[in-house]
């Protein structure tokens, strides 16, 4: 078996094997990569179009890029799941988490009372009820903890629905949360994972087109659709060549990217 690897239980031969066992050849590193650039140019293209109106994208191509943005926050939610499944280091896990929580919430705060006031200011408020993305990440490690270490039922399911009321402040509300939890929960089922996200992905489109049929955001589904797609056929669970770089590099980008948005719209405003 020296020439296999062993991921959700099932060895993937890198020799042999069957045809989706061929399929997996996206390691760890490029999954974030593909996440943070997509996040990235969406970011720009859509808080920035106004001022510059990209040199004369077309509509359907802007709103590509900018609709493409969605499929990072899912494949963070699954490393947070995949994270706490591999560290050693739960604890420093957690602070670095919620380090980077602190941190880009200044930058976070500063960029959207900007994009909604159009105003150089700090909103107070925000800053204590409307919390960046990270703190997302940060309770969905909780919640995950919190199932793997508590034992008693109703005191589990208690600090679980506390985990989600405090989710309910940050960017992706208490949904993020219980993504983040159902990664973990069907780790070892690929194909079942992909059926329970598929199925609250579902639900939290339908939530925020109202609850309507006829309104519902199908190609926002689509685009949703696609991370859990792409692990569930093409993630093979290998490192990368440069796992620390990929590792550390989003917990930078991340603020650094909001602060390099505002900055430019300042800039255009001077």
């Amino acid at each position: 078996m020296s020439d296999a690897i062993v991921y959700n239980n099932n060895i993937i031969r890198k020799r042999g094997g069957s045809y989706l066992d061929k399929l997996k050849i996206v390691n760890r590193d490029l999954l974030k990569w593909i996440a943070l650039f997509f996040m990235g140019i969406g970011h720009f293209l859509l808080y920035t179009a106004d001022e510059f109106h990209f040199f004369g994208l077309s509509g359907p191509i802007l709103k590509f890029f900018i609709q493409m943005e969605y499929i990072a926050p899912p494949i963070f939610f699954f490393f947070i799941s995949e994270g706490y499944r591999y560290t050693h280091a739960k604890k420093r896990y957690f602070i670095r988490l919620l380090a980077m929580t602190l941190v880009t919430q200044i930058p976070y705060v500063l960029f959207h009372t900007y994009d909604q006031k159009h105003t150089i200011s700090f909103d107070i408020l925000m800053f204590l009820t409307n919390w960046n993305v990270i703190a997302t990440l940060l309770l969905g490690f909780v919640a995950i903890a919190v199932w793997e270490s508590i034992k008693h039922p109703a005191l589990k399911t208690a600090c679980l629905i506390l985990c989600c009321t405090a989710g309910y402040f940050t960017e992706w509300s208490f949904w993020g949360v219980l993504f983040i939890l159902s990664f973990y929960l069907f780790r070892e089922h690929p194909w079942i994972r992909f059926a329970a996200y598929e199925l609250l992905m579902m639900i939290y489109v339908l939530y925020i087109s109202g609850f309507s049929i006829f309104g519902f955001h199908w190609l926002l589904f689509m685009v949703f659709s696609l991370p859990i797609t792409f692990i569930t056929l093409f993630y093979n669970g290998e490192k990368g060549h440069f796992p620390k770089l990929s590792k550390y590099f989003f917990y930078f980008f991340y603020p650094a990217h909001l602060l390099l948005i505002y900055i430019v719209k300042l800039m255009y405003q001077a």
